[in-house]
This record gives C-alpha cells, structure tokens and sequence, in this order.
C-alpha cells in the first residue's frame, strides 16, 4: 500500500484535529523517545476503518510502561475524534497514511 501522500498541510490539519482530543500522561520522561507512529486507514467519510499502532514491540517491552502509556493516549485521542474531518476530495491520497505523535510537540518541549 501507498502511505503519506498528504500534503503538509493536511497532514498538520488531521494532527492538529487529534491534538484537540488527546491528553497527555503527566509525568513522562522528556529523556525518552516520546514519537508513537500510527498507520490509520480511513472511510471517505473520515471514519476510521483501521488503526495500528507501529511501535507495538516498543510498547510491550518491560521498562517502557511510560511509552505504552503515552501511546494509548494517542489511541484513545483518534478514536475519541473519529470520525477525522478529511479533504473533501482526493480519497486515494490520504485513505492511509502514517501520522507521528511526539510528545515533545505537545508539551512544548
């Protein structure tokens, strides 16, 4: 499959949509990676038809509860704001794609 022919723009627009529905964890770790990768497949409609996480091996692994949490914060927000407000055209282009979540962004870091 073809993944992030989104131009910047949207690609800023559907994380910007998330960011209003995530919350953050308290008390992360700025010294960690705090990058969670989602791979969404969407409906024309903006709803969500599928949602993997990528880091799951990252999220699974003993010691980094604190990025298993942060990315099931990050699951929770898109599926909090499903369906996402998507262009009104060009469906093939933006049905899948790869958005990054970096914490970092959200907190200001």
């Amino acid at each position: 499959m073809d993944y992030s022919k989104l131009t910047l723009s949207e690609e800023d627009a559907l994380k910007a949509q998330i960011f209003t529905c995530w919350s953050v964890p308290i008390g992360l770790p700025f010294s960690e990676d705090l990058l969670v990768r989602v791979k969404l497949q969407l409906k024309p409609d903006g709803s969500i038809e599928n949602l993997e996480m990528l880091d799951h091996v990252k999220m699974n692994t003993p010691g980094k509860e604190k990025f298993r949490t942060l990315a099931d914060s990050v699951r929770r927000a898109i599926q909090l704001c499903n369906p996402l407000k998507v262009p009104t055209s060009g469906y093939e282009r933006w049905k899948n794609m790869i958005l990054n979540f970096d914490a970092r962004d959200m907190l200001g870091g």
